[in-house]
């Protein structure tokens, strides 16, 4: 915007309301003081954290506001940062951002400590890969009769499998 007496940009904007009227005034810093409107010699400080602050517990809750501020000291990620991501860090973060993330796991999973599946134990890949890795070493010292022979023994459990 433009003073409205010199062209200069305004910094001063004063709006009054006269008999049901508003009227606007748009003036440079220069303009307002020669009309008397009295300026401070430099702008208030704003305190931006405590506004920021603000904004987050009004928008996303106390805990969350209280846990802006953390940083892992491992990895270096801020609290703000995974919510905005959804991913961690570094395994530090559990302990540092537990507080923030008990809530989000009993929301998300319905409990805070693991009660799902545990894989099944199957004996015969465990079989399988132990032959493999039989395989392999008597490859390696070149012991080609017993590398022969677990071979063979792999073939028969791939046709059982």
């Amino acid at each position: 915007m433009t003073c409205q007496r010199c062209q200069d940009e305004a910094t001063v904007h004063l709006t009054e309301t006269v008999d049901g009227q508003r009227r606007k005034l748009d003036l440079c810093a220069s303009c307002a003081r020669e009309a008397g409107v009295a300026l401070p010699e430099k702008p208030p400080p704003l305190a931006l954290d405590a506004v920021v602050q603000t904004l987050i517990v009004a928008h996303v809750g106390e805990l969350v506001g209280e846990m802006a501020d953390l940083t892992c000291p491992n990895c270096r990620l801020k609290f703000m940062e995974f919510r905005a991501r959804g991913r961690l860090g570094c395994p530090h973060d559990y302990q540092v951002f537990m507080r923030g993330l008990l809530p989000l796991l009993q929301r998300v999973h319905g409990a805070t400590r693991h009660v799902g599946k545990i894989a099944r134990r199957r004996p015969e890949v465990s079989d399988r890969l132990r032959l493999r890795s039989r395989l392999r070493e008597a490859i390696v010292r070149e012991d080609y009769e017993l590398a022969v022979t677990l071979r063979d023994q792999l073939r028969l459990r791939g046709q059982d499998a």
